[in-house]
């Protein structure tokens, strides 16, 4: 079914579907999207795995991080957490069960989770519900709109949840920036070029002083700037939080190291690079662009706070010190296993280089850092001019 649409889409777009519509339409159509429909996309029967599934520490240790938001901000009444995009809802258990310890924060905990999928949305709801968590401290919302005439007071956060928003994807020619579409050809889709058109500007790197070479692809993240202007819109007090997989202006459009980008697609813990495979089946995802989401952010009136890496993230947050407590409680056999896991989160070579921390803030206190930038804080590499 997926073909058909894709087929009628790129008819009436004129036989060029641009690149972001495909992505939009393979992953967030209502029936046969990838995202939207039910079958696995987590775990080991389906195609990626995140942090809060392997692990129970991540949840607690964002919890501690979260109380210290509350904490700064006055000890408010409400404290309310928005996780956009929340998977199967581990995340927001560990969260949920973490919070119970410190019994003041948890009273003042108001959790939203923001989610479009139908299916994740009862994923999540069987999760809390067979773990007791009483439904009534959990609200659920499609889009942020929802959320824009009361505001936000405390965190909007979010873990692998940027990088799969649709992407403009573009190269350089010699005529100027082009814009990847879709095309329907005897042998299946395929790519072809087409003019940049709105939102994106034909003098968009330009702008930026920064000169592709030519034969060089990569990404632009309109979307997902659209969202972090409307949740930095929303946020009334307190902090926005974005977990991800990504990278700096300067290392994104790098020339040397990324000569292609970073679109890719993930089916069954393989990694695909031709993104036109296994359409409705196959995540598609690219890195979050870090520094067009802290400048998106200002524009609205945050300031960025801290931008560090999952490591230094983490370990800021005691992730080392809950290691060792563990250790007194726990077999040799599954305190072997707990720091295998952990090890995933923290080395280079895991999710610990490749996966970033960026906080911003509004009416929030700049001083101190907060706990999770305490050991490391590299904001100023946002601003870093492109070297490629």
């Amino acid at each position: 079914m997926m073909h058909t649409l894709l087929q009628q889409a790129i008819q009436e777009a004129g036989g060029l579907l641009p690149f972001h519509s495909y992505m939009r339409l393979v992953l967030y159509h209502p029936q046969y999207g990838y995202y939207m429909k039910q079958h696995p996309r987590l775990g080991r029967s389906g195609d990626f795995v995140t942090a809060p599934e392997m692990t129970s520490l991540f949840g607690e240790l964002l919890t501690l991080q979260w109380i210290e938001i509350w904490q700064r901000l006055g000890e408010p009444a409400t404290f309310e957490l928005v996780e956009a995009g929340a998977g199967s809802g581990r995340l927001a258990l560990d969260i949920y069960r973490t919070a119970q310890r410190f019994p003041a924060f948890a009273a003042a905990l108001s959790y939203t989770i923001l989610e479009i999928s139908p299916d994740f949305c009862s994923a999540q709801q069987k999760l809390l519900q067979q773990a007791g968590c009483p439904m009534t401290r959990f609200r659920w919302c499609n889009t942020l709109d929802e959320l824009e005439e009361k505001g936000v007071e405390g965190v909007i956060f979010s873990n692998e949840f940027l990088d799969a928003f649709p992407v403009h994807w573009v190269e350089m020619h010699s005529e100027g920036l082009r814009e990847l579409a879709v095309v329907q050809e005897e042998q299946g889709l395929s790519l072809a070029v087409m003019p940049v058109a709105a939102p994106l500007h034909p003098d968009h790197f330009m702008r930026l002083g920064i000169t592709l070479p030519l034969g060089m692809r990569t990404e632009v993240a309109c979307a997902a700037n659209v969202w972090m202007a409307q949740a930095a819109r929303i946020l009334r007090r307190g902090v926005i939080v974005s977990i991800d997989y990504g990278l700096t202006r300067a290392e994104y459009y790098h020339s040397t190291a990324l000569p292609q980008g970073t679109l890719t697609g993930f089916f069954r813990h393989q990694q695909i690079n031709n993104p036109l495979l296994h359409p409705g089946e196959m995540d598609l995802t690219s890195h979050v662009h870090f520094t067009d989401l802290a400048e998106v952010g200002e524009e609205q009136g945050l300031y960025t706070i801290g931008y560090t890496t999952q490591a230094w993230f983490l370990m800021g947050l005691g992730i080392l010190q809950r290691l060792e407590q563990l250790a007194r409680s726990q077999s040799v056999e599954r305190m072997q296993e707990i720091r295998q896991t952990v090890m995933r989160l923290l080395m280079p070579q895991g999710m610990g280089e490749r996966f970033k921390v960026l906080m911003q803030g509004r009416n929030f206190p700049h001083e101190p850092l907060p706990a999770g930038f305490s050991l490391h804080n590299a904001k100023q590499r946002l601003l870093q001019k492109n070297q490629g």
